[in-house]
């Protein structure tokens, strides 16, 4: 399982973060759930590694989408991403922002469709519809038919 934040400023541009990895795609900030671990909580714990906000307001109700990926080869197992809209973000809150040098290199704001560009295609799919929309919860199955 993985656990992703969208976070916005007043503007909504969405907050993308890049991989210190070269050659990587910008991402969202979040990572890998842990054994026992549930994906509201990683998804905390991430955004305090990785940006250095501690405690930010992520609940489980903030839950925008969720989507199942089927293993793309043999001996991998299939995979729960789930993604949560996170708070709009003020320079106050992004002045804070401290990366996580082992694992990034940049942050910035990207208007949405800029986002969805920069992104890797299957993260920029599951950011359809309004964030700030408590109850609009997106489901997706991502299948590779014939892969396996």
């Amino acid at each position: 399982m993985t656990a992703a934040a969208l976070f916005t400023n007043p503007s909504d541009d969405l907050l993308i973060v890049h991989p210190a990895k070269k050659g990587a795609p910008w991402q969202l900030p979040g990572g890998i759930v842990m054994q026992g671990e549930s994906p509201v909580d990683a998804v905390r714990r991430e955004v305090g590694e990785e940006l250095g906000l501690d405690d930010p307001d992520i609940r489980e109700h903030d839950l925008f989408a969720v989507e199942w990926l089927q293993a793309t080869r043999p001996g991998r197992r299939d995979r729960l991403a789930f993604l949560f809209a996170g708070p709009v973000l003020h320079p106050a809150d992004t002045d804070r922002i401290t990366l996580q040098r082992e694992e990034l290199d940049a942050w910035r704001w990207a208007p949405r469709a800029e986002a969805q560009k920069l992104l890797h295609p299957a993260i920029a799919v599951r950011i359809v519809g309004p964030l700030q929309t408590p109850g609009s919860t997106v489901y997706r199955e991502t299948r590779h038919e014939g892969t396996l």
